[in-house]
């Protein structure tokens, strides 16, 4: 039997994909609970969070950024900063499992110093039950009949990836996959960041 379980679903907006020199612009995320006993009902959902986040003086979004997720720097104005944006997010992900789709860039920026009840990523979920099928988000959404809006804003990202998990995990719990804290790596597409506890999956090719 599927058990129930409490995750936090979570994705951001960034601008660019180096933590190391880049922010933050956009975090959103949902908490939900997987339903496995009432047919037609993959999850309840208890709560959402979606907020900007202020960048440091002098540094702007790219122009190309912009393009991609249409978030520019006026809706940054008046926004928490990182810190408060980050500890609002902590707080109400507090005791789930923490779920995003690539996970490794996700927690690259946030840097949870733990994540207690672990985590997965559903773009390695989604290699592990469909190793010959693209695991880009859109394409896995196409796949299984997800609809997701505006790609590259955080909450239509997060409502696709929450719907994505929910059937993905299904498929992996009755196949017997372990999925859990694992992450993928791949010539290809090689690991820049590992999550603390993260299991490593190399893969010898990434599907097209």
């Amino acid at each position: 039997m599927i058990t129930p379980e409490i995750v936090t679903v979570i994705d951001i907006e960034t601008t660019g994909l180096d933590p190391s020199t880049d922010h933050i612009t956009e975090i959103a995320a949902i908490r939900a609970e997987i339903i496995t006993d009432t047919p037609g009902l993959a999850y309840r959902e208890i709560g959402r969070f979606q907020t900007f986040v202020a960048l440091p003086p002098g540094v702007e979004i790219p122009e190309m950024i912009t393009e991609l997720t249409g978030i520019r720097a006026e809706d940054s104005h008046g926004a928490p900063n990182f810190y408060r944006a980050y500890n609002s997010l902590r707080h109400f992900a507090y005791g789930t499992t923490i779920i995003a789709h690539n996970a490794p860039f996700d927690l690259s920026f946030l840097d949870f110093p733990a994540i207690s009840r672990g985590f997965v990523c559903t773009r390695a979920l989604s290699r592990l039950v469909d190793p010959d099928e693209s695991a880009r988000l859109a394409d896995c959404c196409a796949r299984y009949g997800i609809v997701l809006r505006q790609h590259h804003r955080a909450m239509n990202d997060v409502e696709a990836t929450l719907h994505l998990y929910a059937k993905l995990r299904e498929k992996a719990e009755i196949n017997g996959i372990s999925y859990r804290n694992v992450v993928i790596d791949s010539e290809e597409r090689p690991l820049k960041y590992v999550p603390p506890g993260a299991i490593v999956r190399k893969i010898t090719k990434e599907a097209a």
